[in-house]
């Protein structure tokens, strides 16, 4: 297996590789509407987010987006979507963390429902805090 970043100029050349993976993403995570697969495709090949991919044997089988936040004491890589089979696997894992290194990152965040959270929890990530909202 093998995870690697693609940059914002081959975006649309890997998109339909990777589309369905972040499409249902989307539809199973924390997003809610707040960005649909057009918004973040833009995004992707704006480079206003990251796209990582996961291959295995040629295939791809996962891909990530991330945004990178600089905050006082870190810069973090938010996981904006991810979705694939390798997001279970710790040498994946390890491979996407070094990636995100090489990128400045010193933190890594993201937001998702609870089954996501306890398979996070795995490679050593924890519920920072509660997220909600109400229409005003």
């Amino acid at each position: 297996m093998k995870v690697e970043y693609v940059p914002s100029n081959f975006v649309h050349q890997q998109w339909e590789t990777v589309e369905h993976f972040l499409a249902s993403a989307l539809d199973l995570a924390h997003s809610s509407g707040e960005i649909s697969i057009e918004q973040l495709r833009a995004d992707l090949g704006q480079n206003r987010a990251a796209l990582y991919k996961a291959t295995e044997d040629g295939k791809v089988i996962g891909a990530a987006a991330v945004t990178f936040q600089n905050q006082r004491n870190a810069r973090v890589a938010f996981v904006i979507a991810i979705g694939g089979t390798w997001i279970a696997k710790e040498e994946a894992f390890k491979q996407f963390s070094a990636l995100l290194k090489l990128a400045g990152a010193t933190k890594i965040a993201g937001a998702g429902r609870d089954s996501i959270v306890r398979l996070w929890d795995r490679f050593g990530l924890k519920k920072k805090y509660t997220v909600f909202e109400a229409d005003l």
